[in-house]
């Protein structure tokens, strides 16, 4: 709870070391810096931009603690030089979030018009394709950073005929195809277009659907014995999330399983759910459906024995038997 002015403004200023990381990034601070210690105006020289501000920038940097000073000069920490920098993934974090930062500052838009204010994915497909396939990148890092390890789960692997509905570029078909199960990745033909390229060799099977326009989600009804549908459903309002359900649940054999690993409005820790729930209808008009609607949703699509497995807050996974 807030209860004093500090507080609150610690929070209305979180803008600012968010901007300044993102700016680093993009300038190429992280990129030409590494543990080496080199001094503004060298580093100034080389990005061609200002040297006293980007001297400025450096400091707010080392009180964020992604730099350190020595005397004149600076260099990236150890995080910093290994994650953020020309080898590191989370530079494809920080480019997602500069750009869903932009969405975010026309929230009042989206509570005023009752609309996101992003193009629909298959629209940025088409339009930006450079723009999705790092979005998709970025994902998939976080995923491997942070997502559960569902090829653990016995409903998945091994073994198992698999459907991964909207599977991106792998990020959990991979680890399932290396656990032993057969897996079909189907999503828009341009994202499997990406995934084949990153799964080859792995033994994945790609399917580039529509997923909204084949009753079974592009493989043959009931030739699945599992299907997971991972980070989907909170893009899709709850008829549309529904409908695809049903698909999916036209996909798998009689009492294989569906695996939904999402996050709900209603989870914690502290305001992650709610913040979430906000940016999808920023992002996607979608949104993070309670827990009790995801059951819902699952039932309305014909699952049943419908549990909540018990992970930590944030994941938020169910599974559902095709009767």
């Amino acid at each position: 709870m807030i209860d004093n002015d500090w507080q609150l403004i610690d929070l209305v200023t979180g803008y600012q070391p968010a901007a300044a990381i993102t700016t680093a990034h993009r300038l190429g601070v992280f990129s030409v810096l590494g543990r080496l210690p080199r001094s503004a105006g060298d580093m100034a020289a080389e990005l061609a931009v200002d040297a006293t501000n980007l001297g400025a920038l450096l400091e707010a940097l080392v009180g964020i603690g992604l730099l350190r000073r020595e005397g004149d000069r600076f260099a990236a920490t150890p995080y910093a030089a290994e994650r953020l920098g020309p080898d590191g993934e989370m530079g494809l974090v920080v480019a997602k979030e500069a750009v869903f930062a932009g969405a975010w500052s026309r929230l009042d838009e989206v509570v005023t018009e009752g609309r996101p204010v992003m193009e629909p994915w298959r629209s940025q497909l088409d339009r930006n394709p450079e723009q999705a396939r790092a979005l998709l990148d970025a994902l998939d890092v976080l995923a491997r950073i942070g997502g559960p390890p569902l090829h653990e789960l016995g409903e998945l692997a091994p073994g198992k005929r698999v459907l991964d509905v909207g599977g991106g570029l792998g990020s959990y078909a991979r680890p399932l195809s290396e656990a032993g199960s057969h897996v079909t990745l189907v999503d828009y033909p341009l994202v499997t277009g990406w995934a084949s390229e990153e799964l080859e060799g792995t033994g994945v099977e790609v399917v580039g659907v529509d997923l909204f326009e084949h009753p079974s989600c592009g493989v043959p009804p009931g030739s699945m014995e599992a299907a997971l549908v991972s980070h989907l459903i909170h893009d899709l309002a709850e008829d549309q999330a529904v409908e695809l359900l049903r698909r999916v649940r036209s996909a798998i054999a009689p009492g294989g399983h569906v695996v939904v690993n999402d996050f709900a409005g209603d989870s914690g820790p502290g305001a992650f759910g709610a913040l979430f729930d906000v940016m999808m209808r920023v992002e996607t008009g979608g949104a993070a459906h309670s827990r009790k609607a995801l059951e819902s949703m699952l039932a309305g699509a014909g699952f049943e024995r419908i549990r909540r497995l018990p992970y930590d807050d944030p994941l938020t996974i169910y599974i559902g038997v095709r009767p």
